[in-house]
């Protein structure tokens, strides 16, 4: 499926970026030394009391990814803001995509399966549609102009869901209630008859709508990972970056601090 693999493709390689930006040298972790005149500098330009913004930095990056790498003065924030810029950008091109793939088969469904029933074609659930794919014809709602008397041709879904109701219901008031709730109206009737290569049609569309759907929904989760792991990231790098001062220097902490490997 072409979106998996754009989707796969595309987690690989911004995983080995990200992991690339941890251990590079100047950028990671082990290379701390700088961290604290680097974080001055960042603060200063952002206006912000450099103790403070290191203290904020995770929630900032939280919020916006890099952000809190940007005040601590890591060049890794650069990793992180382009994961989010690329991120949200397939994220709106796979909902794009799915809209457009819900447009077609919709008109497909209008232009062929239901054009002989009705000529105002009101919207419905995905539910619906998914029906469409899986049931050659709905069937009529009512054999009857006067009282309800339901489909009884198994083979169409409304003569299905009756037999479904008398089944399980005990009395034919309560079967005929029940069908009610839940057999194809008028309006929304199809078929698919002598329209075999358009139902296939019908069924491919439907199935690159799904396929834009989990891409999208995958994005999105790698786009509130992205999140978390810079305010990880942010969190332990102001720790490491916080330590308790020499001996003979007074009480309290300095910030800024190296950690060599």
């Amino acid at each position: 499926m072409p979106h998996a693999s754009r989707s796969c493709a595309w987690f690989v390689t911004c995983a080995t970026a990200t992991l690339t930006l941890l251990v590079a040298p100047g950028g990671a972790i082990g290379a701390q030394e700088s961290t604290g005149v680097r974080a001055g500098v960042s603060a200063r330009v952002l206006g912000i009391d450099s103790t403070k913004a290191k203290l904020y930095s995770p929630l900032a990056s939280l919020v916006v990814p890099g952000a809190g790498q940007l005040v601590l003065g890591d060049n890794r924030f650069v990793g992180y803001a382009a994961v989010e810029i690329v991120g949200w950008f397939l994220y709106a091109k796979d909902r794009q995509d799915q809209a457009r793939q819900e447009s077609a088969f919709k008109d497909l469904a209008r232009q062929v399966a239901r054009a002989h029933f009705s000529s105002v074609f009101p919207d419905a659930p995905w539910a619906y549609y998914e029906q469409l794919r899986d049931w050659q014809e709905s069937g009529v709602y009512s054999q009857s102009g006067a009282a309800l008397e339901p489909e009884t041709d198994t083979l169409t879904y409304n003569g299905y869901k009756w037999q479904l109701a008398l089944r399980t219901t005990e009395t034919r008031d309560e079967a005929l209630a029940q069908y009610r709730q839940v057999a194809v109206r008028p309006e929304f009737q199809w078929s698919w008859q002598n329209a075999r290569e358009q139902w296939t049609l019908y069924k491919n569309t439907t199935d690159d709508r799904n396929d834009a759907n989990r891409a999208a929904v995958r994005m999105l989760s790698l786009v509130a990972a992205n999140h978390i792991l810079s305010m990880i990231d942010a969190f332990a790098t102001f720790r490491l970056s916080v330590q308790p001062a020499p001996s003979g220097a007074g009480d309290g902490f300095r910030i800024g601090a190296s950690l060599r490997w």
